[in-house]
């Protein structure tokens, strides 16, 4: 019998029925309503940056709100088309197919069932963890990319000329150049049109639907004036009505040769829905379960490819709108379907007079604000290691494939990692008198005393790292010019240690004993004491030798000290013990 418990497993969308009352509902109709309005034009412009009939766009968006709402764990999260993926489709597929064909619409619906499928596996098996791998240098250098390549996808149709299809971003630009005296004029004023209306919008009332009033103005301009007539792309006639239900295309050879870029596509798609999610649980509070969502994103992508759908995600800005018109619950997602489900119903025949200039205008539009290069250099300055990650990859987006250079940035950030996590740094630590602290004395130049060496290893210990740590630790005691009797080694940063990391501290013990030095330990944690216990280390360099306060530290070893040194030597007084002997 499924108890309570077991039920809200199967169902995580019940509890937020708890209390619903008609407050709830009217926000959550405002809510979906909007969303709805902003929704359904992007969906459209959306499929067709993918190389995909606009209606596709329709058929993504008629079932993943709601199912991904459902299932995931952040009620507001609003899922659907995007552009990054949208362009990651298109570089993934055209090199297979001609876009638009049978053949292309095929392999974008297989995309969408194999990120579901990879979504659902991660979830389930609770490997959610796999998002920490995508570092925030990674995703910030590969989004500003991606606007980069998906303007100059979207600035041919602006103007109404043709180019070749391209992979790279040079070669567009320098085939857009070759084109520009060939520029439609009408077409250009009516994406300039469109572009005027969405940045008015934008400027004044942020709320106001500008990208849907946008295409509806051009549209009507166009079917009244017929300009279509003299050149102007539009989106031409739509299928009306729910997309069939039909299984998709499974062939193994194909699936195998997919499966690179539906891993890319599920990393960056959920990147994406992880960003808004944290962005949204920040107001909410709201718990984020990142295994979750990926079962949420997981159904809404498989259910969708059930129905034509390309792959979807999460989206910011849609997410933004929702969180911001009072959306409570899913229910704002289930009417913002609903809204997609109507125009599929009763207005795709009017669709046919969009221009493709509009769609290419709102494109730009949305894409254009994730192009931060400022962002890029000042994570350089913050921290160079993800200034590197960042700005390869955004340097390898644009001279390769996107999806190319996303990997590429992961294995670096990871190549990175594994480099500072093998190269701890030893900081040496002294008491400053007059603030009555321990700080770090390379950093504030103080000087140490010249009997005790204060060391800090600021990373675990183990068989990757524990020679070099031990090999520097020793090179800053040689460093000491001064009679050294004690080391006193702070293991605060140390949560963990390796069999190992205990034969190099054997070693160490030993060099120290060869120079008459004697080694002694500060905040050494729980699990870490066991293993030094376990491995007869403690019992080596002496139980009393590890102490959990640094006040008994220092006096332990100031009693053993050359006193006479101390009075008759040092010129410092950096212990309240000195006075004593001074």
């Amino acid at each position: 019998m499924l108890n309570h418990g077991k039920i809200y497993h199967l169902f995580p969308f019940l509890p937020w029925l708890k209390g619903y009352n008609r407050t709830a509902l009217r926000q959550d109709a405002v809510a979906g309503a909007t969303v709805a309005v902003v929704l359904i034009p992007q969906a459209m412009a959306y499929a067709m940056l993918a190389g995909l009939p606009a209606v596709y766009g329709l058929y993504a968006a008629m079932l993943a709100p709601l199912v991904a709402a459902l299932y995931g764990s952040l009620q507001q999260l609003s899922t659907g088309p995007i552009a990054i993926l949208s362009l990651l489709v298109l570089t993934t597929l055209s090199p297979l197919a001609e876009p638009g064909t049978a053949r292309y619409m095929e392999l974008a619906v297989l995309l969408a069932f194999m990120v579901g499928i990879l979504y659902l596996a991660i979830g389930m098996f609770r490997l959610g963890a796999v998002m920490s791998f995508i570092s925030h240098s990674t995703v910030r250098g590969f989004t500003s990319a991606a606007s980069l390549i998906i303007c100059a996808t979207q600035v041919p149709h602006l103007l109404g000329i043709a180019v070749p299809r391209r992979e790279y971003l040079f070669p567009m630009v320098y085939d857009l150049i070759k084109g520009l005296p060939s520029t439609h004029l009408p077409t250009l004023i009516v994406g300039l049109l469109a572009f005027a209306v969405i940045f008015v919008a934008k400027r004044y009332r942020a709320a106001f639907p500008g990208g849907l009033v946008a295409l509806i103005l051009t549209s009507v301009l166009l079917a009244l004036f017929e300009w279509h007539e003299s050149g102007i792309a539009i989106v031409g006639p739509t299928p009306a009505g729910f997309p069939h239900f039909e299984i998709p295309f499974l062939h193994f050879k194909t699936m195998s040769g997919l499966l690179g870029p539906a891993i890319v596509i599920a990393l960056v798609s959920f990147a994406e829905t992880y960003s808004v999610g944290k962005a949204v649980s920040g107001q909410t509070k709201q718990r984020v379960d990142v295994n979750q969502e990926f079962i949420g994103q997981g159904l809404a992508n498989l259910i969708g490819s059930f129905f034509q759908s390309y792959p979807v995600s999460g989206s910011f800005s849609r997410t933004a709108i929702n969180f911001a018109s009072g959306a409570r619950t899913w229910v704002s997602s289930a009417v913002a379907n609903l809204g997609v489900i109507l125009a599929l119903l009763f207005l795709t025949p009017y669709m046919a007079y969009i221009p493709r200039a509009a769609l290419s205008a709102l494109v730009i539009s949305a894409v254009i604000i994730l192009f931060h290069p400022g962002q890029v250099f000042s994570l350089w300055k913050m921290n160079r290691h993800d200034g590197i990650v960042a700005f390869t990859v955004f340097a390898l987006a644009i001279l390769t494939k996107p999806d190319y250079a996303l990997l590429i940035g992961v294995a670096l950030s990871l190549i990175l990692f594994l480099w500072k996590t093998m190269h701890p740094r030893i900081v040496r630590i002294t008491k400053d008198p007059e603030l009555n602290m321990f700080l770090n004395a390379d950093v504030y130049r103080k000087p140490n005393c010249p009997q005790i060496l204060e060391l800090r290893p600021d990373n675990c210990i183990f068989f990757g790292n524990a020679e070099y740590t031990m090999e520097r630790i020793l090179m800053r005691v040689e460093e000491q010019k001064t009679p050294l009797k004690f080391l006193l080694l702070d293991f605060e940063s140390i949560a963990f240690m390796d069999i190992s990391g205990v034969d190099e501290l054997f070693g160490l013990l030993d060099e120290l004993k060869a120079r008459n030095i004697e080694m002694a330990f500060l905040y050494v944690h729980l699990p870490v004491k066991k293993v030094l216990e376990n491995t007869g280390f403690l019992d080596r360099v002496g139980r009393d030798r590890v102490k959990e306060k640094m006040g008994e530290a220092i006096a332990y070893l100031f009693e053993r000290l050359d006193h006479g040194y101390c009075r008759n030597v040092c010129p410092y007084k950096l212990f309240h013990e000195c006075s004593t002997v001074k």
